[in-house]
């Protein structure tokens, strides 16, 4: 049995704008550590499998910035989609671009590149129980964390403790029960307070055979589709093909497309340092704080102002009596928000793009 890894190296991160953009999306930009987060991502990975069987798909307006990210990733390594069309398409894409070279049996994990890793041995062992777990139950896999307060940016997995063969509840495994994407804040501190819920990370393993059956029998519009591009590896006019087909799939998560329908979902709880990084907010819980509750990155002065992040990339940022501030200076922008609040930077960005001010976030 083979284990493979592929990293979702895709999107823009837009809740991270203005430092996050479309030509520079979070995944190969540095929040937490000095590496960028793909990079990150993959050296941790590769101290777990074999660098051969390790896989990232991203744009291909990303190629060049992935291949100067990881400058040891090979190009039969570097897995392509013409144009962002979500992640249930990516996974789907994926798969079907390295079967050639895999067993129906060989266990793939899916990674996505941009989250931050606190516990990496206890985190090797989740993904290690989600392999073994993947051969044992003939099902999809996803590692799980206990939630520790309630977050309504992630989405929950409710398990039932029971109806499990021992062996596989010593790893920590459990048969899931509901998927609940992104619940309001008040939900989210019930399913902590029931105690048999866990946040969904994106982490997930499977047996190749299992993933694909299960993409035909819940998506079967887009599998049949992503047979189509299949067919044509290795022509003459694949990238064509590719682009021409793949403008025919809808845009749909893994979650909402197959993790929320399938029968076949077991969790494997674990309890690492784990984050997701998708908000401002997110970033100021990470980071380490002054005396004031604030995280100041950069060229910054701060006088009177407290439980704020005040980040700087090229100007000089001052404030003063101030609370609970986000401000985010990057190279063409400057965002301000209340904490708390700074998942809405979405909206401003789609109110950007309907005043044709694209400058603004590419």
């Amino acid at each position: 049995m083979k284990k493979i890894a592929v990293i979702l190296a895709g999107g823009t991160g837009g809740r991270l704008w203005p430092e996050s953009t479309d030509i520079h999306p979070k995944q190969f930009r540095s929040f937490v550590s000095d590496l960028p987060m793909v990079l990150d991502t993959y050296n941790l990975i590769c101290k777990h499998y074999d660098p051969a069987d390790v896989f990232v798909i991203t744009f291909k307006k990303y190629k060049k910035l992935l291949k100067s990210t990881i400058e040891t990733l090979s190009d039969d390594n570097i897995l392509l989609e013409p144009f962002g069309r979500n992640t249930a398409p990516a996974i789907a894409l994926a798969q079907a671009m390295i079967n050639h070279k895999y067993d129906d049996d060989d266990i793939i994990t899916i990674f996505p590149s941009d989250h931050i890793i606190n516990n990496k041995t206890e985190y090797l062992n989740a993904i290690d129980s989600s392999i073994q777990a993947a051969l044992m139950t003939e099902g999809l896999v996803s590692v799980g964390i206990e939630p520790n307060f309630p977050n309504n940016q992630l989405g929950y997995i409710q398990y039932a403790d029971n109806d499990i063969e021992e062996n596989l509840h010593c790893l920590g495994v459990r048969k899931a029960k509901v998927f609940a994407e992104k619940p309001d804040i008040d939900t989210a501190r019930r399913f902590i307070e029931s105690g048999d819920f866990v946040w969904n990370t994106g982490i997930f393993s499977a047996k190749m055979k299992i993933l694909k059956s299960e993409f035909n029998e819940h998506l079967p519009m887009l599998s049949g589709l992503i047979k189509k591009i299949e067919a044509k590896i290795g022509s003459e006019d694949f990238n064509e093909n590719r682009s021409y087909v793949y403008k025919q799939i809808n845009s749909v998560s893994i979650d909402n497309g197959l993790l929320e329908k399938t029968k076949k979902l077991y969790i494997v709880k674990s309890s690492f340092g784990w984050s997701d990084l998708g908000t401002w907010d997110e970033y100021f819980n990470l980071c380490d704080k002054d005396k004031h509750n604030n995280v100041l990155k950069g060229d910054v002065i701060a006088l009177k102002t407290s439980n704020s992040l005040i980040k700087s990339t090229e100007k000089f940022i001052a404030v003063t009596d101030v609370d609970n501030l986000i401000v985010i200076e990057s190279e063409n922008a400057i965002f301000i928000s209340t904490r708390g609040n700074s998942e809405n930077v979405k909206d401003l960005i789609h109110f950007i793009r309907a005043k044709e001010l694209n400058k603004m976030i590419k």
